[in-house]
This record gives C-alpha cells, sequence and structure tokens, in this order.
C-alpha cells in the first residue's frame, strides 16, 4: 500500500504524464536515434540524438494521459501488480543506463569521466 500511495505521490509531484498507444514506437525511434548519434559522434552525438530522439518520440504518442489519473483508477486489487511492473521497469531502465554509459561506469567506480570524452 505505501509503495503505490509513493507512486501516486511521484506522478502528481513530477506531474509524469505516459501514453496508452505508440509508446513502444517512439521508444524504439528515440533509441536508435541515440545509438546513431553514438556511432557518428561518440558522446556528444549520444546526446544530440536523445535530444533529436526525445522530442521525436514526444511528437509519435497521441494519446498522453496523466499516470495519476491512470493510478487512480486502477482497481484496488491489481495496485501491487502495478508497484511490481514499475519497480522492474524502473530496475531494467537504471541497469540498461548504467551498464551502457561508460561515463556512469567511470563516476560509479569513483573513476574521472573525462578519459573516457578524449
Amino acid at each position: 500500500r505505501q509503495e503505490y500511495d509513493d507512486l501516486v505521490y511521484l506522478a502528481n509531484k513530477h506531474e509524469i504524464k505516459c501514453t496508452i498507444r505508440k509508446s513502444t514506437q517512439a521508444g524504439v525511434a528515440a533509441g536508435l536515434l541515440v545509438m546513431a548519434g553514438t556511432l557518428v559522434a561518440g558522446p556528444i552525438g549520444a546526446a544530440a540524438g536523445g535530444a533529436i530522439g526525445t522530442a521525436l518520440a514526444v511528437s509519435i504518442p497521441k494519446n498522453i494521459v496523466p499516470l495519476n489519473t491512470l493510478l487512480e483508477q486502477t482497481p484496488h486489487e491489481k495496485r501491487g501488480e502495478v508497484v511490481k511492473l514499475f519497480n522492474e521497469a524502473f530496475k531494467e531502465e537504471f541497469i540498461d543506463t548504467i551498464e551502457n554509459s561508460p561515463e556512469l561506469k567511470l563516476v560509479l567506480s569513483g573513476h574521472h569521466p573525462i578519459g573516457v570524452v578524449r
């Protein structure tokens, strides 16, 4: 119950919105642009590809709904499942972000990220 309330709190505080449809398509488009930017120009290309990919991803979905609305409409018996799915998604995202970023790996291991850029 507390984890679900925390999720609702975050959705309200940060005004998180989510898409009902086409979110996978938007995510793939954003990811491909980040990858292309990285291949072309390294870390700077990744940042540029991420910015362009995010802009593209935002323009793809049409059914954007506030997350807190969806959470409020979730039946009580399904809320535990929702928390579990969010926890898994957040964990995957954080692990992927760290594993795919040499800079973050260095910073988290106590080294300096400047050496990666050179």
